[in-house]
Protein backbone atom coordinates (compact mmCIF):
# COMPACT_ATOMS: atom_id res chain seq x y z
CA UNK A 1 0.00 0.00 0.00
CA UNK A 2 1.11 3.64 -0.46
CA UNK A 3 1.70 5.01 3.68
CA UNK A 4 -1.91 6.40 3.86
CA UNK A 5 -3.63 4.14 0.87
CA UNK A 6 -7.23 3.24 2.39
CA UNK A 7 -9.15 2.07 -0.59
CA UNK A 8 -10.96 -0.90 -0.53
CA UNK A 9 -10.47 -1.71 -3.93
CA UNK A 10 -8.12 -5.01 -3.57
CA UNK A 11 -9.10 -5.16 0.09
CA UNK A 12 -10.54 -8.37 1.43
CA UNK A 13 -11.94 -8.30 5.41
CA UNK A 14 -12.41 -12.00 6.44
CA UNK A 15 -14.54 -12.97 9.66
CA UNK A 16 -13.72 -16.02 10.38
CA UNK A 17 -17.16 -17.32 12.48
CA UNK A 18 -18.42 -20.01 14.76
CA UNK A 19 -22.09 -19.83 15.91
CA UNK A 20 -21.80 -15.83 15.36
CA UNK A 21 -25.45 -15.21 14.25
CA UNK A 22 -26.36 -12.92 16.62
CA UNK A 23 -23.29 -10.22 16.39
CA UNK A 24 -22.16 -11.21 12.42
CA UNK A 25 -24.97 -9.13 10.79
CA UNK A 26 -23.76 -6.13 12.43
CA UNK A 27 -20.08 -6.98 12.11
CA UNK A 28 -20.42 -7.64 8.02
CA UNK A 29 -22.19 -3.46 7.74
CA UNK A 30 -20.11 -2.12 9.80
CA UNK A 31 -16.58 -3.35 7.66
CA UNK A 32 -19.02 -2.51 4.37
CA UNK A 33 -19.45 0.74 5.74
CA UNK A 34 -15.36 1.37 6.41
CA UNK A 35 -14.55 0.03 3.17
CA UNK A 36 -17.01 0.51 0.80
CA UNK A 37 -15.56 -0.77 -2.45
CA UNK A 38 -13.68 -4.22 -0.61
CA UNK A 39 -15.00 -7.77 -0.13
CA UNK A 40 -16.48 -8.86 3.12
CA UNK A 41 -15.50 -13.01 3.42
CA UNK A 42 -17.05 -14.80 6.65
CA UNK A 43 -15.57 -17.98 6.59
CA UNK A 44 -18.39 -19.97 8.47
CA UNK A 45 -16.48 -22.51 10.39
CA UNK A 46 -18.92 -25.42 11.01
CA UNK A 47 -21.31 -23.31 12.82
CA UNK A 48 -24.55 -25.28 14.07
CA UNK A 49 -26.56 -21.79 14.29
CA UNK A 50 -27.41 -19.17 11.60
CA UNK A 51 -24.58 -17.87 11.25
CA UNK A 52 -23.93 -18.56 7.36
CA UNK A 53 -27.35 -17.13 5.91
CA UNK A 54 -27.13 -14.39 8.29
CA UNK A 55 -23.84 -13.56 6.95
CA UNK A 56 -25.10 -13.62 3.57
CA UNK A 57 -28.37 -11.65 3.91
CA UNK A 58 -25.96 -8.97 5.58
CA UNK A 59 -24.16 -8.39 2.15
CA UNK A 60 -21.28 -10.99 2.92
CA UNK A 61 -19.65 -13.47 0.93
CA UNK A 62 -19.68 -16.59 2.66
CA UNK A 63 -17.66 -19.83 2.32
CA UNK A 64 -18.84 -23.06 4.67
CA UNK A 65 -16.35 -25.31 6.42
CA UNK A 66 -18.50 -28.97 7.24
CA UNK A 67 -17.19 -28.95 10.98
CA UNK A 68 -14.96 -26.88 12.96
CA UNK A 69 -11.50 -26.24 11.56
CA UNK A 70 -10.49 -23.48 14.55
CA UNK A 71 -9.59 -20.10 13.88
CA UNK A 72 -6.22 -21.04 12.20
CA UNK A 73 -8.14 -23.41 9.89
CA UNK A 74 -10.96 -20.71 8.73
CA UNK A 75 -8.22 -17.75 8.19
CA UNK A 76 -6.16 -20.20 5.99
CA UNK A 77 -9.41 -20.91 3.94
CA UNK A 78 -9.88 -16.72 4.08
CA UNK A 79 -5.85 -16.54 2.78
CA UNK A 80 -6.34 -18.92 0.35
CA UNK A 81 -9.32 -17.49 -1.24
CA UNK A 82 -7.73 -14.27 -0.96
CA UNK A 83 -4.12 -15.15 -2.73
CA UNK A 84 -6.82 -17.14 -5.73
CA UNK A 85 -8.58 -13.79 -6.43
CA UNK A 86 -5.90 -11.66 -6.44
CA UNK A 87 -6.26 -9.11 -3.40
CA UNK A 88 -3.56 -7.06 -2.19
CA UNK A 89 -4.51 -6.82 0.89
CA UNK A 90 -6.50 -8.78 3.74
CA UNK A 91 -8.31 -7.96 7.09
CA UNK A 92 -8.77 -9.97 9.90
CA UNK A 93 -12.05 -9.28 11.97
CA UNK A 94 -13.41 -11.13 14.66
CA UNK A 95 -16.88 -12.26 13.67
CA UNK A 96 -18.02 -11.51 17.55
CA UNK A 97 -17.85 -7.81 17.54
CA UNK A 98 -15.16 -7.25 19.98
CA UNK A 99 -13.31 -4.80 17.41
CA UNK A 100 -14.35 -1.77 16.03
CA UNK A 101 -14.84 -2.18 11.94
CA UNK A 102 -13.96 1.72 11.21
CA UNK A 103 -10.34 1.21 12.37
CA UNK A 104 -10.05 -1.23 8.90
CA UNK A 105 -8.72 1.97 6.85
CA UNK A 106 -6.12 2.55 10.11
CA UNK A 107 -4.58 -0.97 9.98
CA UNK A 108 -4.84 -1.20 5.75
CA UNK A 109 -2.73 2.86 5.92
CA UNK A 110 0.22 1.01 7.71
CA UNK A 111 0.64 -1.97 5.52
CA UNK A 112 3.93 -2.15 4.00
CA UNK A 113 3.91 -3.21 0.08
CA UNK A 114 6.88 -4.18 -0.10
CA UNK A 115 8.05 -7.82 -0.93
CA UNK A 116 8.58 -8.95 2.68
CA UNK A 117 5.77 -10.71 4.16
CA UNK A 118 4.00 -7.44 6.46
CA UNK A 119 1.56 -7.75 8.86
CA UNK A 120 0.06 -4.95 10.78
CA UNK A 121 -1.98 -6.07 14.49
CA UNK A 122 -4.55 -3.79 15.70
CA UNK A 123 -4.17 -3.87 19.72
CA UNK A 124 -7.10 -4.16 21.87
CA UNK A 125 -5.22 -2.45 24.99
CA UNK A 126 -4.41 0.68 22.90
CA UNK A 127 -6.28 2.60 25.59
CA UNK A 128 -9.23 2.91 23.24
CA UNK A 129 -11.97 1.18 23.66
CA UNK A 130 -13.06 -0.81 26.58
CA UNK A 131 -11.70 -4.03 26.36
CA UNK A 132 -11.84 -6.89 29.33
CA UNK A 133 -9.90 -9.59 29.59
CA UNK A 134 -9.66 -11.53 32.67
CA UNK A 135 -6.47 -11.17 35.16
CA UNK A 136 -4.73 -14.75 34.57
CA UNK A 137 -5.40 -14.62 30.84
CA UNK A 138 -4.60 -10.81 30.28
CA UNK A 139 -1.12 -11.73 32.10
CA UNK A 140 -0.15 -14.61 30.00
CA UNK A 141 -0.98 -12.07 27.24
CA UNK A 142 1.47 -9.52 28.21
CA UNK A 143 4.11 -12.74 29.01
CA UNK A 144 3.75 -13.46 25.22
CA UNK A 145 3.84 -10.34 24.09
CA UNK A 146 7.33 -9.44 25.77
CA UNK A 147 8.44 -13.03 24.44
CA UNK A 148 7.34 -12.34 20.76
CA UNK A 149 8.50 -8.47 21.18
CA UNK A 150 12.05 -9.84 21.91
CA UNK A 151 12.30 -12.37 18.84
CA UNK A 152 11.06 -9.89 16.31
CA UNK A 153 12.75 -6.89 17.68
CA UNK A 154 9.58 -4.88 17.10
CA UNK A 155 7.16 -3.57 20.00
CA UNK A 156 3.92 -5.87 20.29
CA UNK A 157 1.32 -5.48 22.68
CA UNK A 158 -1.44 -7.65 21.83
CA UNK A 159 0.00 -10.50 19.95
CA UNK A 160 -3.38 -12.70 20.52
CA UNK A 161 -5.65 -10.00 18.55
CA UNK A 162 -7.77 -11.26 15.83
CA UNK A 163 -7.29 -7.85 14.01
CA UNK A 164 -4.96 -7.73 11.21
CA UNK A 165 -3.83 -6.55 8.37
CA UNK A 166 -1.48 -8.84 5.81
CA UNK A 167 0.11 -7.52 2.76
CA UNK A 168 -0.46 -9.64 -0.47
CA UNK A 169 3.26 -11.27 0.35
CA UNK A 170 2.11 -12.08 3.80
CA UNK A 171 -0.89 -13.57 1.90
CA UNK A 172 0.95 -15.47 -0.41
CA UNK A 173 3.19 -17.03 2.85
CA UNK A 174 -0.46 -17.57 4.74
CA UNK A 175 -1.94 -19.51 2.26
CA UNK A 176 0.64 -21.76 1.99
CA UNK A 177 1.94 -22.06 5.72
CA UNK A 178 -0.93 -21.20 8.46
CA UNK A 179 -1.28 -23.01 11.44
CA UNK A 180 -4.82 -25.12 11.51
CA UNK A 181 -5.16 -25.04 15.17
CA UNK A 182 -4.14 -21.54 17.48
CA UNK A 183 -3.88 -22.16 21.01
CA UNK A 184 -6.61 -20.65 23.12
CA UNK A 185 -8.56 -20.17 19.76
CA UNK A 186 -11.83 -22.06 19.05
CA UNK A 187 -11.43 -25.49 18.00
CA UNK A 188 -8.67 -25.87 20.49
CA UNK A 189 -8.20 -24.89 23.66
CA UNK A 190 -11.07 -22.31 23.74
CA UNK A 191 -13.91 -20.42 21.28
CA UNK A 192 -13.88 -18.07 19.16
Amino acid sequence: MDGGHTSGAGVVMVLPAWNEEESVALVVKEAHDALPDGRVLVVDDGSTDQTAEVARRAGATVISSPFNLGVGGAMRIGFRYARSHGYRCLVQVDADGQHDPRDIGRLVAELDDGPAPHVVIGARFSGTGDFAVPRARRMAMRLLAVYLSRVTRTSLTDVTSGFRAHNRSAIELFAQHYPGRLPGRHGGVAGH
